[in-house]
């Protein structure tokens, strides 16, 4: 087995490990309105584990680690601290969808927020709370995307990645040179050995990519320009209504608490009555607990539990783990990011 084998099946190993993570202790919470195994005190989250090699039908890379704080997230929102969650892997996007639709799980916490899936109405989406995006992975010297002027560009042929990629060479006018590949380990032996001066992909199966380097990952990097835009949001069967708001609010909880300062460290502590929207946030005033139906300290529950949405992305996909995808997109709006969240009032 070679070295490039070895390490996805590592990765594969670590997937594995990291999808069967469960917090144990549970609350014996009613939330009326969800589900009876929520109402039993336990969420049920379906992570899309999809790998090139087995399907072409979504170009997203696994995002476990972000999914699996994510449905954590939601279960301490809707339980609390010690609440309970489980976490089921599908080989795709579609086994995922099925199982949601059939009741077998509660919540996929990223899901392609695309036309198919936004136009079902046996599904329900929550606003995008992860920007992926096609994009390439280059060797650090690499400086700019339009650097690969004259220049090969690895790509899965027959994918929307393939697309994309013509539309914005065509769109910039660069001249790379196309290289199409069948396989993903063939690609990615390609790329490693420099036979192609760039990887094209989503960022999520990029920064896969990327990790799977080990030593050699630091002499690459994921560029932060977007080839084009590919959204994730968390989905929730169409008729629990109850279940998308409190999904939708823990999202806008995290954003919120990144944009007022309130971090994991310092949020029960967080000086009262300094910052009005810190203090709602917070539980100090019970504004954004009586709509949801939910215990005062929910919020504060889930930002002590989790971090910001900052501190979420940073350890699981962003600098402060392997992957090192810039945060584009992802970042709040005030730093020239789309994640814009709802004001509090």
């Amino acid at each position: 087995m070679d070295a490039l084998s070895v390490l996805r099946s590592l990765r594969l190993l670590a997937v594995g490990i990291v999808a069967a993570l469960s917090i144990g202790g549970t609350t014996g919470a009613q939330v009326p309105g969800t589900t009876p195994t929520v109402q039993q005190g336990s969420l049920r989250c379906g992570l899309d584990a999809t790998e090139a090699e087995y399907t072409t039908t979504d170009d997203h890379g696994p995002r476990i680690a972000f999914d699996t704080v994510l449905c954590r997230t939601v279960a301490v929102a809707l339980l609390g601290q010690r609440a309970r969650f489980t976490v089921r892997r599908f080989p795709d996007d579609l086994g995922a969808v099925a199982a949601l639709r059939a009741g077998e799980i509660d919540l996929i916490p990223t899901l392609s927020a695309d036309l198919s899936h936004s136009t079902d109405p046996t599904i329900a989406l929550t606003t995008p709370v992860l920007h992926d995006a096609v994009t390439l992975l280059v060797p650090s010297s690499t400086a700019l995307a339009t650097d690969l002027e004259g220049k090969k560009i690895c790509f899965l042929s027959e994918t929307e990645t393939e697309v994309a990629l013509q539309d914005w060479g065509r769109a910039q006018k660069v001249g790379y040179v196309p290289f199409p590949f069948q396989e993903e380990g063939e690609m990615e032996a390609a790329f490693v050995t420099g036979n192609c001066a760039a990887m094209a992909g989503d960022a999520t199966r990029l920064g896969g990519v990327r990790a799977s380097l080990g030593v050699h990952a630091a002499g690459y990097r994921v560029l932060p320009e977007s080839l084009r835009d590919d959204p994730l949001a968390m989905a929730v069967a169409g008729k629990n209504t109850t279940l998308l708001r409190v999904a939708q609010w823990t999202l806008e909880t995290l954003l919120l608490a990144e944009q007022n300062g309130i971090t994991a460290a310092n949020a029960s502590k967080f000086p009262p009555g300094q910052n009005a929207s810190a203090d709602r946030l917070l539980g100090r005033t019970g504004e954004i607990s009586q709509p949801l139906g939910l215990r005062e300290t929910w919020a504060l529950d889930v930002i002590t539990a989790t971090g910001n949405y900052g501190e979420l992305y940073d350890h699981t996909l962003g600098t402060g783990c392997a992957m090192a995808i810039p945060r584009g997109a992802n970042a709040l709006c005030g730093a020239g990011g789309a994640m814009c969240p709802l004001p509090l009032k």
